[in-house]
């Protein structure tokens, strides 16, 4: 994953980022981690977000805790795309 691009879209967004944590792609969070962004968070009277993909990998406590954010992905040559999914079949 590319952490910078969601703190870019993020910013993009007019979301005001007091802090960002980037955690590798696909990370599961375990409680420790999950209670020190928390408590990090608090300090700055801000809340959490993280993408939707790794949202779903929260346990389901901390989901109404941690906002998720959409990722949305864009080809720029859809055509090429659809002909290479055709070729890999169903």
């Amino acid at each position: 994953g590319k952490p910078w691009k969601v703190e870019r879209a993020l910013k993009a967004a007019g979301c005001h980022l007091v802090d960002f944590a980037p955690y590798p792609d696909h990370g599961n969070y375990d409680e420790a981690t999950l209670q020190f962004l928390a408590e990090r968070a608090a300090t700055y009277s801000a809340g959490l977000v993280t993408t939707e993909k790794d949202w779903v990998r929260l346990p389901q406590a901390w989901r109404d805790r941690v906002t998720p954010w959409p990722v949305r992905a864009r080809f720029e040559d859809e055509a090429a795309l659809g002909r290479l999914l055709e070729k890999a079949g169903p």
